[in-house]
């Protein structure tokens, strides 16, 4: 992996980390798979969604979480843990830089659902008391593929 690379993601972990998301560094899918096993089995299968990002942010600890299903769009927002993959060649500065592949993935006018997701579900009410979790997962737990 480059520098630069290198550089992008130590900062997307600082930064995710900063909002209380989980990030693991694996060198490829099969140790990604057996991480995920492992979380499935520990926190029950049914309290764990899986998705893949296509981008990250490393300004923000970001991903870009794009479907075309809404099963998958559900399972970053229904279960109490949500399970992130990126490919840590996808990370990117900041913001702007999805811009392009966010105008590119829009021209064929299908469905596509686009979720940013920085950490956990966070809200407050009235009083500004926070709450996690309430309109989305309690946890989120990333994790980087160097492969």
């Amino acid at each position: 992996m480059e520098i630069g690379g290198q550089r992008l993601a130590e900062l997307f972990t600082a930064r995710a980390e900063a909002v209380a998301a989980k990030v693991s560094r694996v060198a490829d899918i099969v140790s990604a798979e057996r991480l995920i096993a492992e979380e499935k089995s520990r926190l029950g299968a049914e309290n764990v969604g899986v998705a893949h990002a296509v981008l990250g942010i490393a300004a923000t600890g970001t991903c870009v979480v794009e479907t075309d299903d809404e099963e998958t769009r559900l399972s970053t927002m229904l279960p109490e843990t949500s399970i992130i993959t990126l490919n840590i060649s996808n990370i990117v500065p900041g913001i702007s830089d999805i811009a392009h592949y966010m105008r590119e993935r829009q021209k064929d006018g299908k469905i596509s659902y686009t979720s940013l997701i920085t950490g956990p579900s966070r809200t407050a009410d009235i009083e500004r008391v926070g709450a996690i979790g309430v309109h989305g997962p309690l946890s989120v737990h990333i994790i980087l593929l160097e492969g």
